[in-house]
């Protein structure tokens, strides 16, 4: 069989040297981290091209208690069986497709309960479906409405073994199919977004045009169609993603120091776009102050 158009990417995607993408960042992780702790695995690699990652929640608490989590989301799309997760709208056993979210990402865990999910690259969900990523953002879906049938039901037959390696190979099997849709023109995006998320000094799309080579409105239609948010707003998340995790790791910078760094006008123009998106200001953050109420 000839090689896919997008094999030639796949080497940059799954060297072991290469920084990875960071993760949606957790908002106080240590918190969720005593009740909940996340676990995750590497996709086998014929699937690394379009899989970042697999991962595992699950809880048990006692009658009564609720834990608030909360999550700077990546700009990807997952793939969940959820059960008891709590989510509105959400049947208690169901597996759906989560869009980009375009603010913070809540939901509160009760009970007993457990997710498995497989996090894909940014773009490669809308790369093997004929559902365009701007359909799905700000929205969670049944699966079957974005991905063939025999995908949704490999992923409703997946219980929580408490071993990542067990979830990966139930569902991998159902997800290989998914190969030979691929979109060629997502390789493009997916390198674009990926300089993004590893190269904190990237803070203007017009720097983006010069390195992708791409212009402005390419992108713009690319970035809609693949990720479902517009290339200045992907700029703006991994920055705040940032901004989050040096404040998480108790860095030394000042706030004004951050801000230019990550190169926002100022500290106070951080402060608005920080507080708009994770729910509090920077220094109270900084404070260990809750995001919600």
């Amino acid at each position: 069989m000839p090689p896919r158009s997008y094999d030639r990417a796949v080497p940059a995607w799954t060297n072991p040297s290469a920084p990875p993408p960071p993760p949606g960042v957790v908002l106080h992780p240590r918190a969720q981290d005593r009740l909940a702790p996340p676990r995750s695995i590497a996709p086998g690699h014929e699937l690394a091209p379009l899989v970042e990652r697999h991962w595992l929640l699950s809880w048990d608490l006692p009658a009564q208690q609720r834990f608030p989590g909360s999550l700077v989301p990546q700009l990807s799309h997952n793939l969940t069986h959820e059960v008891g997760s709590g989510r509105p709208g959400i049947p208690y056993d169901a597996v759906v497709v989560t869009g980009v979210p375009t603010r913070r990402f809540d939901v509160d865990l009760a009970g007993r309960g457990y997710v498995l999910g497989t996090k894909f690259r940014p773009g490669a969900l809308a790369a093997v479906s004929d559902v365009p990523a701007g359909a799905l953002t700000d929205r969670t879906v049944l699966a079957d409405e974005v991905l063939p049938r025999a995908v949704m039901d490999a992923y409703a037959a997946a219980d929580d073994p408490g071993d990542p390696e067990v979830f990966r190979h139930t569902v991998e099997q159902a997800l290989v199919s998914l190969l030979d849709r691929v979109d060629p023109a997502w390789v493009e995006v997916h390198e674009a977004v990926l300089n993004i998320a590893t190269d904190p000094s990237l803070t203007t799309v017009a720097r983006l045009v010069v390195e992708t080579g791409s212009s402005e409105r390419t992108l713009q239609r690319q970035f809609t169609r693949f990720v479902g948010v517009s290339p200045k707003r992907v700029i703006s998340r991994y920055r705040l993603q940032d901004a989050v995790a040096a404040l998480d790791a108790r860095t030394d910078e000042s706030l004004a120091d951050l801000a230019a760094r990550l190169g926002f006008f100022d500290q106070a123009h951080l402060a608005r776009e920080f507080t708009r998106f994770v729910g509090i200001a920077p220094s109270a953050y900084r404070a260990g102050r809750p995001v919600r109420g």
